[in-house]
């Protein structure tokens, strides 16, 4: 190359230049292999992920010449921003938006500031708690798709950072992110694993509280029907010969759904079977010892409908208590007159301690429908979110009320997914009938 004339001394110069420029270029170039050679056999064997993200940002801290390196993920629940991995620290955790690291994570770019002490983002309270005095800093946003879940911040590079460096740590937060959503996802699945088998216990100890079939007793013809609207459900309810040929029936709705809820339900069942077969009257008396013992026994948030009738068909008597359930209808054999039977509905069993409940009885003859349903049945809302009228289970009743009571139970819910028409089930679905025989 010919340098123009008057030119010499300038075109040396910018020779020289230009071979420094390279051969910075090649070391730099060098010194990155080096650093990716000596980490990469560690990275690719390391299955844990929290050692590795520590590899990361191993990596990542010597790639850019730094001598401190941090990942930051953001808890929008908490507004905050925290380290999953410092150098040199313990947790730390910031208002989301706080500080240089806040700022990369709200604006979804890189950050370069090489004095940091006269940055108004810069956290010093940070510093003074670490007893670190921190000059400079780069932070790359770190992102999953669309969404910038935290960032990556190397502190304190000799000469300060440049663009370079931050595209350097850029590929680093790329992979450290994906690392992270790996990670995450495996946590989700996890926890739908474990949700799926609490749901699976759930359901099983329901399907095995619920009478299996309905043994035949003398002087009655029964059936029910219970569908959860979701995979575990809070509707309930059973039958139990007792003593003196007497004949109880319980409809319940507990609060809550999983584990707690079935474990609750098998509680109640079991309290009431044993008071029930120790002595069932004064039912009243009964009820409020068992309630009682749920609220000592469980927390405030769970509690149960339940209305408890016992049935002396001898008698022709029913003897019962609401607690805050919906009220049974009476069809009469005589006439088909329907009636709903007075008296107040107390509060649910467990809500509250020291709770007195009334109890009511009517007579009933041979003939007569009982019909108990929860408020799955009576609460049914069609696709345009429509309620229904419940005098729809009462004219469902009276045109069947011939009908064995299996074939008045099936009517029932048939009329009910009627009129949803293809609307989700939103509530449990319950329906109990008892018939006096003659």
């Amino acid at each position: 190359m010919l340098c123009p004339s008057g030119a010499a001394g300038r075109c040396a110069s910018g020779t020289a230049m230009n071979q420094e420029d390279t051969a910075e270029s090649n070391a730099t170039a060098k010194r990155i292999s080096q650093v990716i050679f000596q980490h990469a056999a560690r990275i690719s064997q390391e299955k844990d992920i929290s050692r590795l993200l520590q590899l990361n940002a191993d990596l990542a801290r010597d790639l850019t010449g730094a001598d401190r390196c941090s990942l930051w993920l953001l808890d929008e629940a908490a507004g905050e921003l925290w380290t999953k991995v410092a150098h040199g620290v313990n947790e730390i955790r910031i208002p989301a938006g706080a500080g240089i690291v806040g700022s990369c994570v709200e604006e979804n770019r890189f950050v370069i500031v090489n004095d940091a002490a006269s940055d108004r983002r810069f956290l010093r309270r940070v510093d003074d708690s670490s007893g670190y005095r921190t000059k400079s800093v780069l932070a790359v946003p770190l992102r999953a798709g669309d969404r910038v879940i935290g960032a990556m911040q190397v502190l304190n590079k000799p000469g300060g950072f440049s663009e370079h460096d931050a595209e350097l740590l850029s590929f680093m937060a790329l992979y450290s992110a994906s690392e992270i959503q790996t990670e995450r996802l495996r946590q989700e699945a996890e926890a739908a694993r474990l949700l799926r088998r609490e749901l699976d216990l759930a359901r099983d100890v329901q399907r095995n509280l619920l009478p299996h079939g309905c043994e035949p007793v003398a002087g009655l013809d029964y059936a029910a029907f219970c569908r959860p609207a979701k995979f575990v459900g809070g509707d309930y309810y059973d039958f139990l010969e007792l003593p003196g040929g007497l004949f109880s029936i319980t409809v319940g709705d507990v609060s809550g759904k999983g584990i707690p809820a079935a474990v609750l339900m098998a509680s109640i069942q079991t309290l009431l079977r044993s008071h029930l077969l120790r002595q069932a009257l004064p039912l009243s008396v009964l009820m409020s010892e068992v309630s009682h013992t749920v609220y000592l026994c469980s927390s405030s948030d769970r509690y149960s409908t339940l209305f408890c009738g016992v049935l002396d068909a001898e008698r022709r008597k029913l003897t019962y208590v609401n607690a805050g359930h919906p009220p049974p209808l009476i069809v009469r054999g005589t006439g088909g007159r329907i009636e709903r039977p007075a008296g107040a509905s107390g509060l649910p069993i467990g809500i509250f301690p020291g709770v007195r409940y009334e109890e009511e009885t009517i007579e009933v003859e041979s003939g007569d429908l009982i019909i108990c349903i929860s408020d799955g049945i009576s609460e049914v809302l069609n696709t345009a979110g429509d309620m229904w009228e419940e005098k729809e289970v009462e004219e469902v009743v009276l045109r069947r009320r011939d009908s064995p009571v299996g074939d008045i139970v099936k009517a029932i819910v048939q009329r009910v997914e009627d009129y949803s028409a293809g609307a989700d089930q939103y509530d449990d679905m319950t329906v109990v009938a008892i018939r006096l025989l003659p």
